[in-house]
């Protein structure tokens, strides 16, 4: 009664089920080509994963690439109109004033270290700006609000408004 539900090792067969011998490469051929469009599949969303990682960290890319030129663009900068530079870079500016009371060592790398790392901090600032879904404008809004504190930080330090009040 019991050897009913358990066959015998005779009657247990693991290639019982299996496709007829013209059939059977047929159903690998298949399977080998289903495999294949999920692999490529699976590469394709990787990729659309990875294109949109690149995509969001374009802030911080245009940051390093700014700051690699920075020192060119500043020397430009300085050739045509001079004030234009500590408009563009005013903490370098700030950091190169004599009123900071700064030592030696400290007063001639601090302003190079501004200089360069100013445009990725503001890629960095921008790309979370970015990350909590600022528009661009929201985004250059911000990036512009930095230099214009920067820029009245190094006009009042410089006392070109006491000068202009004192009129």
């Amino acid at each position: 009664m019991h050897e009913r539900f358990f066959p015998s090792e005779s009657e247990y067969d693991p290639f019982r089920f299996r496709a007829r011998a013209r059939a059977y490469p047929t159903h690998i051929r298949q399977i080998e080509a289903e495999r294949a469009v999920f692999r490529a599949c699976q590469r394709l969303q990787l990729f659309k994963r990875f294109l949109r990682w690149v995509v969001r960290l374009w802030p911080v890319a245009a940051g390093l690439l700014l700051g690699l030129v920075a020192p060119q663009l500043r020397a430009l900068l300085f050739r045509f109109e001079p004030w234009a530079a500590g408009v563009v870079f005013p903490f370098a500016a700030l950091a190169r004033r004599p009123e900071l009371h700064m030592g030696a060592r400290l007063a001639g790398s601090l302003p190079l270290l501004f200089l360069y790392a100013q445009f990725p901090v503001e890629g960095l600032v921008a790309r979370i700006a970015v990350r909590r879904r600022v528009s661009v404008a929201g985004v250059a809004g911000q990036v512009f609000y930095f230099h214009f504190l920067g820029a009245l930080q190094l006009l009042m330090v410089s006392g070109a408004v006491g000068r202009i009040l004192a009129r």
